[in-house]
């Protein structure tokens, strides 16, 4: 029974406590929310902007992966590394590496690449050979220029230059070569005595419906293979390019009833202090 009561008296003695500073909880509470609300409304806007893109880096270097079509890291690292000048505002480097004016360069907040993960059947994780790029930037009229930017940093890139020099160089040197081979096969086929296999009748493997048997159809997918890369593998391509948003980023509605809470808790310990500094005065 006593605890009954006593449990009365502490919720009449908080629900007193809002009804005695009820004005001055209300008013803390809408300043600090209004705050927030004038702060979101002055502050400089942002947009935020999402590419995907792919590079051809590790084909010119070379590198094979069995578990990923074309490692993107050296990509990823060369421009997450750009990022580290935009975080030290060091934005004549910046300006430097995507040709672009100082000013221009100072507009950007943020650039930031991630690999693209693909998840199979069994939830196993791969990586696939794009990867995304997030840009963050203070005007949207210069969205275009960093795009634009982005390629001439791996354009004039010295390393990327010699490995995609001399992978194109050798890449001709095997298409030659896979032309006179073709010749030869097609020239040892049409013998009558010749011993070689190379009926076109089966083309694929029973093991393997992608795996040609016919040495002449290999040779041919991997010249038009090669031919391909030669064509479209670029330092840097954009699978999607930026997107030149008009809409600038807002705080969120999370971030709106976290200020809002806040408010209300300092307006409570407020109170709390002056409901005590007015028992101490009384007493």
């Amino acid at each position: 029974m006593k605890e009954e009561l006593s449990l009365r008296e502490i919720i009449n003695d908080v629900i007193l406590f809002f009804i005695k500073f009820k004005i001055l909880i209300i008013s803390i509470t809408f300043i600090g929310f209004l705050s927030m609300v004038i702060f979101e409304k002055t502050k400089p806007e942002y947009f935020s902007t999402t590419a995907i893109a792919t590079s051809g880096v590790s084909e010119f270097e070379r590198i094979y992966d069995s578990k990923e079509e074309m490692n993107q890291r050296t990509a990823i690292n060369l421009i997450n590394n750009l990022q580290l000048d935009i975080l030290k505002e060091d934005f004549i480097v910046v300006s430097e590496k995507l040709n672009i004016l100082e000013d221009e360069a100072s507009l950007i907040k943020s650039i930031i690449a991630a690999q693209i993960i693909n998840e199979d059947q069994d939830g196993k994780e791969h990586n696939t050979p794009k990867f995304s790029i997030e840009l963050i930037v203070k005007d949207n009229e210069i969205i275009s220029r960093v795009q634009k930017g982005l390629i001439y940093l791996f354009n004039t890139n010295k390393y990327i230059s010699k490995y995609n020099d001399k992978y194109q160089e050798t890449s001709k040197i095997e298409v030659e070569s896979i032309d006179k081979e073709v010749v030869e096969l097609k020239r040892l086929r049409g013998l009558d005595n010749s011993d070689l296999d190379m009926s076109t009748m089966n083309i694929y493997s029973k093991n393997r419906v992608n795996e040609s048997q016919n040495q002449i159809i290999e040779l041919i997918q991997h010249r038009t293979l090669n031919l391909t890369h030669q064509l479209l593998l670029k330092p840097l391509s954009f699978v999607q390019g930026f997107s030149k948003t008009q809409v600038p980023d807002r705080a969120s509605l999370f971030l709106t009833l976290v200020a809002f809470l806040i408010s209300f808790l300092i307006s409570i310990l407020i109170a709390i202090f002056v409901n005590v500094n007015q028992t101490f005065n009384k007493n």
